[in-house]
């Protein structure tokens, strides 16, 4: 379980298990070479164990000066506990975290070194090596294959929406998607048309996991409008039930037991409700390793700021994964998206007509701006994207549904085509969207970008390759 820095002290609840209880008083040791704090059980002991919530979980709060110090310059704290004690292991970072925000701090945490890769911008649009080749750069790869042995990896995707996040993995040989699953009707048609025929339209609340094949691999972004930031409201019944669909997909990895499992999310999902999913995840698949980090899609090649929460989780011989900082210094912008977009695709007329007043509108608004450029909206507080125009030369804003914020191309007073908006979020002409132009926008704006995606199962692949050719040494070894 990771818990964060808190000026305070060291306070954190955790769950029994069949071998350790808490007990009702204890002690704890201090090691200042080791930066731990070792909690032990002890009726004795100077502390007494509290216990929190309808779920009365042990709770351990120590705000002494002595704990303060430990903690000294500390990002994070990771809690093992083991049969006899806890252990309390103090991740410390040599930066000033004082005046971080959550979001901002979570893209400290599980981060290496930052490694800066340069690729031209050619080499970066046409070679399909380039990420692979930066992620050696960040040393993450070792030796993939063994032998020119191939391994295909079976995979379980959910909450799909329209495949978005599975079509790396469903190009690469070395996965097979065995299984899919969303609610969205439209997004299934959307999903079968460029992903394949294996998804199944249902809510993953009505699923029986026994109707679920094995697989090595699960991937899925439980519904991210729960917890986004653009969705101002946040705390209606909906949202929280929506926010509550993280327990299905813990309970799929629990049923399923893969070697590897994914998340990718808002990077709210850190912090909404003071971190109660994230500990979600910690507290109910500790038998897992898990990491997680905030990625930025025009840092990993993508056309696009947006940033995405990307969780991994990886069995406890395979060890931690590693998911690198890593920077592009070559990067892509809005101009190098759109220019590739020909009335040849799929979705090129697929465009909101808008009203007279409202192109009216548009016409104030310079490249790179927003409703700030209109006379009659400019002292009014509305998101930023609101009548946004993008411009040629830099990354495009986050793609959500455009459509609601009148999110405009460079050039022209109308909002994005569904393919302009396909194009920045790094898909190419093949990929087609269908339903109705509601849920073609809709299904563009609730996806991951292709880079974030491409990154991931960059990640993930050479995680899992790793841990096989171990495997298959040890046992040539013995």
């Amino acid at each position: 379980m990771r818990i964060k820095f808190s000026n305070r002290g060291l306070t954190f609840s955790f769950s029994e298990t069949d071998h350790f209880k808490a007990g009702t008083r204890y002690r704890y040791i201090v090691d200042n070479k080791l930066n731990e704090v070792i909690i032990l059980p002890d009726e004795n002991g100077k502390y007494k164990m509290s216990r929190k919530g309808t779920m009365s979980k042990p709770l351990v709060d120590l705000r002494n000066e002595e704990i303060r110090n430990a903690m000294n310059m500390a990002r994070y704290m990771e809690v093992e506990v083991l049969d006899d004690k806890i252990v309390v292991h103090i991740v410390k970072i040599s930066v000033n975290t004082d005046n971080l925000s959550d979001v901002e701090l979570s893209k400290v945490i599980d981060s290496s070194e930052q490694v800066t890769f340069t690729i031209s911008k050619e080499d970066l649009e046409q070679n399909n090596s380039a990420l692979n080749d930066m992620l050696s750069a960040a040393g993450l790869y070792s030796e993939r294959f063994r032998n020119d042995i191939t391994y295909v990896f079976d995979t379980i995707s959910l909450f799909s929406g329209a495949g978005l996040l599975d079509y790396p993995f469903k190009k690469d040989d070395s996965f097979d998607i065995k299984f899919a699953v969303d609610f969205d009707e439209s997004a299934c048609k959307t999903y079968r048309e460029n992903i394949g025929d294996h998804i199944m339209c249902m809510d993953i609340r009505d699923l029986d996991e026994s109707n679920v094949p094995a697989a090595e691999l699960i991937i899925g972004g439980p519904c991210c409008q729960g917890y986004s930031n653009a969705n101002r409201a946040g705390n209606t019944v909906q949202d929280v039930s929506k926010r509550l669909l993280i327990d299905d997909y813990i309970r799929m990895v629990k049923a399923k037991r893969p070697l590897m499992f994914v998340i990718e999310n808002v990077p709210q999902f850190i912090t909404k409700e003071n971190g109660r999913y994230l500990e979600k995840v910690f507290t109910e698949l500790s038998d897992y390793n898990i990491t997680y980090s905030v990625v930025d899609d025009n840092e990993v090649g993508g056309y696009t700021v947006r940033k995405r929460m990307v969780l991994i989780g990886s069995v406890k011989d395979m060890g931690k994964v590693i998911i690198p900082n890593v920077e592009l210094t070559t990067k892509k912008t809005t101009r190098d998206a759109l220019k590739k977009v020909t009335s040849e695709w799929f979705n090129y007329t697929d465009i909101t007509k808008a009203s007279a007043s409202t192109k009216a509108n548009m016409n104030y608004v310079r490249p790179g701006h927003n409703y700030k450029d209109i006379p009659s909206m400019k002292d009014l507080d509305r998101h930023s994207n609101v009548y946004r125009r993008l411009s040629y030369d830099e990354p495009a804003v986050t793609i959500t549904n455009w459509r609601k914020v009148n999110l405009m191309p460079p050039e022209g007073n109308r909002v994005l085509s569904v393919a302009e908006a396909a194009a920045l979020m790094g898909l190419d002409s093949s990929y087609k969207f269908l339903g109705s132009l509601n849920d073609r926008q809709q299904q563009v704006g609730n996806g991951v970008t292709q880079a974030i995606a491409s990154f991931v199962k960059s990640i993930v692949k050479n995680s899992l390759y790793g841990y096989v050719n171990s495997k298959t040494a040890l046992a040539i070894a013995s």
